[in-house]
C-alpha cells in the first residue's frame, strides 16, 4: 500500500468535509465536539495554508501495482505537523471507512521523515485521549512513548476527559551526536 502526502489546498475542502463533520470519526477529538460549517471550515483551511507553522497534508491512498490504468489516487484522511521552535505537534486523522488498513501508519512515517529531513525537527509530541487504546498501540509502533499523563484536561460536551502526550525524538539527531 502507498500513500501520498499531498499539501493542503482549498481544493481540498469537500475531501475535509467528508470528516470533518462525522461523529464516529470526531469522538477522539479533544477539543470539538460540535458540527463546523463549510464557509467556516473553508476559512480555517485559509488559514492553515497561510501558515508558516502549521505543515497539513491530504493523505491520498496511490493505487499503483494494479493492473491496467491506475486509478485516481483516493483521499482518505489528513495529518499535520505543528511546528514550534525545533519541535512539532503531530495531528492525523482516517476517514472513518478507511480505519483500521493501515493509511495511519503509513502516513505518520512520511510525516516524521518530513519533521526529521525537511524541517529538522527535534522532537515530535502529540495528544491522544487515554481511552482511545487504538491510537495508543499505533503510535507506540511508530516509536512514539507516552510522556505525560494529563487527567481530566480536557472537556468533551460536559465530561472531563483524560489526555496523554507522547512523543518520538529524532532519531537522526540522536545518531549524529555520537
Amino acid at each position: 500500500m502507498s500513500v501520498a502526502l499531498v499539501p493542503l489546498d482549498p481544493s481540498h475542502l469537500d475531501h475535509v468535509l467528508t470528516w470533518v463533520n462525522d461523529r464516529r470519526v470526531m469522538r477522539y477529538f479533544a477539543n470539538r465536539q460540535v458540527a463546523i460549517s463549510r464557509e467556516d471550515e473553508a476559512k480555517f483551511i485559509e488559514g492553515l495554508v497561510a501558515s508558516e507553522t502549521d505543515h497539513v497534508f491530504s493523505i491520498f491512498h496511490v493505487h499503483d501495482n494494479v493492473p491496467g490504468p491506475n486509478p485516481p489516487p483516493e483521499y482518505v484522511g489528513q495529518c499535520a505537523l505543528h511546528q514550534d521552535g525545533t519541535a512539532g505537534r503531530l495531528f492525523v486523522v482516517i476517514c472513518y471507512e478507511h480505519q483500521g488498513r493501515g493509511y495511519a501508519r503509513a502516513a505518520i512515517l512520511r510525516l516524521l521523515a518530513y519533521a526529521w529531513d525537511v524541517l529538522n525537527l527535534t522532537r515530535v509530541t502529540l495528544l491522544v485521549r487515554s481511552d482511545h487504546y487504538e491510537a495508543h498501540s499505533l503510535y507506540r509502533t511508530c516509536g512514539f512513548h507516552r510522556h505525560s499523563h494529563l487527567p481530566r484536561s480536557y472537556k468533551l460536551g460536559d465530561t472531563l476527559v483524560d489526555m496523554d502526550r507522547m512523543s518520538i525524538d529524532n532519531p537522526r539527531r540522536a545518531k549524529a551526536a555520537c
